[in-house]
């Protein structure tokens, strides 16, 4: 609160999801816990503000609160929030189950140095940037692995510091483009992503260490070094670190129809359903006499 200027122009999707030196406030998990108050962060931001120039919501601190408040209002008030099934928000899409890819995402070896290092972040430190979550959940789901996004969801759970069940089952629904947003055409890159705000792939040296004496140009795609340097490097990709479990190129485009897919059908279920429930014509006369 003491840097002003920070707290006026601050606008999350401009942080960075590997920065080494925290890009946001990282109080969710005193908020969390309730340590830190979130009325008493909100009137300390009006009164850090003032009449200022600052940033507005969504993406501003003041949104972020309200982002809060949103996920636990909707949470409260719907059925099986934080499940696909009987969850009347939420696109019921035919998830795969693939234990395989499960446990290397979880267990950070996708062979996908950027999502491995958002992974390894987070069972070393039970925190990671709210960009990297978004990462790592449209990379499980609807990006690359096609696996529900109830699964992450429980990793999660298990794992961050800041877990919240109405925050956690909302953003995971969103990222997943099952509720809230629907763009599902609009797909993390696990190559792409972190080049933006790391191109040397610091980030990556420090959490996925078999990679550190990679030159920049193959750290994010180690599969593309030619051998000689992957024996300089002291790594050999599918010995020392795994061969990437799916090729994103590909992947991610059948993805992308079978997403389309689910929308469609859930779109005729919703139809069919509403036709099913409409009162006969003799029973709407009924009730419009009432």
């Amino acid at each position: 609160m003491t840097n002003k200027s920070w707290v006026c122009k601050f606008e999350k999707p401009e942080t960075s999801p590997n920065s080494l030196e925290p890009s946001t406030t990282v109080l969710s998990p005193y908020l969390k816990f309730g340590c830190l108050s979130a009325r008493t962060f909100y009137y300390k931001l009006k009164e850090v503000i003032g009449s200022s120039a600052h940033t507005k919501p969504p993406v501003s601190l003041i949104g972020q609160l309200m982002w809060r408040d949103f996920y636990y209002t909707v949470g409260c008030i719907t059925p099986n929030f934080d499940k696909m099934k009987g969850n009347p928000v939420c696109c019921q899409v035919p998830w795969d189950t693939n234990e395989q890819y499960l446990e290397a995402w979880t267990l950070a070896k996708t062979g996908y140095p950027f999502i491995d290092a958002i992974m390894t972040q987070l069972r070393q430190e039970g925190w990671i940037h709210h960009l990297a979550r978004h990462a790592v959940a449209c990379f499980l789901t609807r990006g690359d692995l096609w696996i529900s996004w109830e699964e992450g969801q429980k990793v999660f759970e298990e794992l961050l510091l800041d877990a919240d069940w109405s925050l956690n089952a909302g953003n995971w629904m969103w990222l997943s483009a099952s509720a809230f947003f629907h763009q599902f055409f609009r797909v993390y890159s696990p190559v792409a992503f972190g080049k933006k705000t790391d191109k040397t792939g610091d980030y990556i040296r420090k959490y996925v260490p078999q990679l550190r004496k990679f030159p920049p140009e193959y750290i994010y795609e180690p599969w593309n070094a030619p051998l000689s340097v992957q024996r300089q490097a002291q790594c050999i990709i599918g010995v020392d670190y795994p061969k990437r479990i799916v090729i994103h190129e590909d992947v991610y485009k059948k993805n992308i129809k079978r997403m389309s897919e689910a929308y469609k059908n859930n779109k005729s279920g919703q139809e069919s359903s509403k036709r099913e429930n409409a009162p006969t014509s003799k029973n709407a006369k009924k009730a419009r006499k009432k």
